[in-house]
């Protein structure tokens, strides 16, 4: 029997496995609850994030032979032949092999007979945006009044090429990226299923380098399979998907806001004698600068950051001790780096004076304690601390407690009057 990838095997057969997109399984599962189902459909998203999954999962429900229901039996021969892409009343078709006029009209024809054994004819189009502006004019009257036994799903990663006029003939429902939470959950149940040895960390690494895509991070996950077998290390999966060592970031990081400039330039030997791209791993290093800058500006970091638990702990211990100020300011120095080595000829040269920079950088005195300085530099009271620059220099003398008292001149003495001329001298 022929290997079935992940990504087709653990596909979601019902909403509740349907993941990361809450939001579309409640809308729908009430919609059918309520008995307000729409005759037409747009689903929009990222690729790999559940549309046309979706899409299969509503058509089972509102086909089922146990009556509309919100979670599909699979048990059913119309489930299994939805589920097989074998069912005479439901059709998927592909937007991008079927652009023209004649694809659509073949396609209203076939609206006018009922379902062969089935509740409705229900007509999935993936990639709907690539379909003519004259196949989406045949479509226009067609979808404004359709037969009752009808319904229409689209698909498409684009919407915005999807005309005006078919978008407000449809209810729209924007699929989300999967955070990396979830991502990592329904890996870790995957791996259990499949009796896989493999740690949180190395989950991680895969769903990131899926982002936000389940079948993305499942295609993945079979590769890092193929490579490793059924045990897993942290090592291989790096190696094998091209990830950076999330310490490494770490001790350069570390060695950025100690100064240590020495370890910053062994940092930067250590990534190029791994044999990472230079610009991808300042690519990565800005993440990181950006991720502890998030976590020193506000409250709750975990609804800003779509890291895992283990990771965001890591990140506030890292960041302990450093203002947003200081995180900035390098990180404006790496954002600049990584566009010059867009186009360099000596990219970890670019690298390793960026990170210098950053590990020197003179910190910055608030302009609010500068004013404060001047103000008591002009009352002769001055109690602010230093400035970074004046560290290592001798102190002034201090000033002595009572000035030297300025020269008086003598007071006047008594002198006898001048006596007229020819006067006896008295005696004594």
């Amino acid at each position: 029997m022929s290997y079935v990838v992940l990504a087709r095997k653990y596909r979601p057969q019902t909403f509740s496995e349907l993941t990361g997109q809450e939001h579309v399984s409640r809308t729908l599962q009430n919609a059918i609850d309520t008995g307000r189902v729409a005759h037409a459909f747009l689903f929009t998203g990222a690729r790999g994030v559940g549309k046309t999954s979706s899409a299969r999962i509503l058509a089972k429900a509102l086909n089922c032979e146990q009556g509309l229901t919100t979670e599909p039996c699979n048990a059913c021969p119309i489930c299994k032949e939805i589920t097989d892409g074998t069912s005479t009343d439901v059709f998927e078709i592909d937007g991008a092999s079927n652009t023209g006029v004649d694809d659509v009209r073949d396609l209203r024809d076939n609206i006018k007979y009922l379902p062969s054994h089935s509740r409705y004819k229900i007509f999935i189009i993936d990639e709907v945006h690539m379909l003519s502006t004259s196949a989406f004019n045949a479509l226009l009257k067609t979808l404004e009044e359709p037969p009752a036994h009808v319904k229409f799903i689209f698909a498409t990663t684009e919407p915005h090429k999807v005309p005006v006029t078919i978008l407000s003939r449809c209810q729209r429902f924007d699929f989300k990226r999967i955070l990396l939470p979830k991502l990592i959950e329904r890996l870790r149940f995957i791996a259990g299923e499949e009796g896989i040895s493999i740690s949180d960390a190395a989950l991680a690494m895969i769903a990131r380098k899926g982002d936000g895509s389940m079948r993305d991070s499942l295609s993945v996950f079979d590769q890092v399979l193929a490579f490793c077998g059924n045990s897993v290390s942290d090592e291989d999966v790096a190696t094998m998907i091209g990830a950076v060592d999330r310490r490494l970031l770490a001790e350069i990081s570390a060695a950025v806001f100690a100064g240590d400039t020495q370890g910053v330039l062994a940092g930067v030997k250590r990534v190029d004698g791994v044999g990472y791209n230079m610009r991808q791993f300042c690519q990565e290093l800005i993440d990181h600068f950006r991720n502890l800058l998030v976590i020193r500006s506000v409250k709750s970091p975990e609804e800003i950051l779509d890291l895992a638990e283990a990771e965001l702990e890591e990140l506030r211990r890292q960041a302990g001790g450093f203002s947003a100020q200081e995180i900035q300011r390098r990180l404006t120095l790496l954002l600049k780096a990584e566009t010059e080595m867009a186009y360099a000829t000596f990219p970890r040269l670019i690298l390793e004076i960026a990170l210098l920079k950053a590990a020197t950088l003179v910190p910055v005195i608030p302009i609010q304690e500068l004013l404060e300085k001047i103000k008591g530099l002009e009352t002769g009271a001055v109690h602010t601390p230093a400035l970074p620059w004046d560290a290592g220099r001798p102190a002034a003398p201090a000033a002595t407690a009572a000035a030297a008292p300025a020269h008086r001149p003598a007071p006047p003495r008594d002198e006898p009057a001048p006596q007229p001329a020819g006067a006896a001298q008295q005696p004594p």
